[in-house]
């Protein structure tokens, strides 16, 4: 539908959770598609960091038709502060101990076992601007 602006809108997605990785002192193993796999030692972190991103997102540069879009549309609460704007990102968050494995292929580290396993399934249910 809208090509252009949603590149430029997952830019903005892009940019901002990686400021907010960076920030909150998160480790960014992996990306698929709109999708980032971060992990952390510290669990305040990690919530502290989802807080900031779903905040920052309200207020971010989103191309004008995004927030035309029936799933970018600003909506405010009744005190005036927005409830909704522009794209809606999911979140999810597990804590437990993963198993590291080096990834020769990218120089990275990869993280594996049950608790990614569960991290994935929570992120998976929660909806756009939510965070489980």
């Amino acid at each position: 539908q809208m090509p252009q602006e949603m590149a430029y809108a997952l830019d903005v997605h892009n940019d901002v959770m990686r400021a907010a990785i960076r920030e909150f002192r998160g480790y960014e193993v992996s990306t698929s598609g709109d999708s980032f796999f971060v992990v952390f030692q510290d669990c305040k972190d990690a919530f502290d960091m989802c807080i900031h991103i779903q905040k920052v997102l309200l207020e971010a540069e989103w191309p004008p038709r995004i927030l035309e879009y029936e799933g970018g549309l600003p909506v405010r609460s009744s005190n005036g502060g927005w409830l909704w704007r522009g794209l809606r990102v999911r979140m999810g968050m597990h804590l437990g101990k993963p198993s590291p494995e080096p990834n020769v292929a990218n120089q990275k580290v990869d993280y594996f076992g049950p608790t990614v396993n569960l991290a994935a399934r929570v992120a998976s249910k929660a909806m756009g601007g939510q965070i489980l």
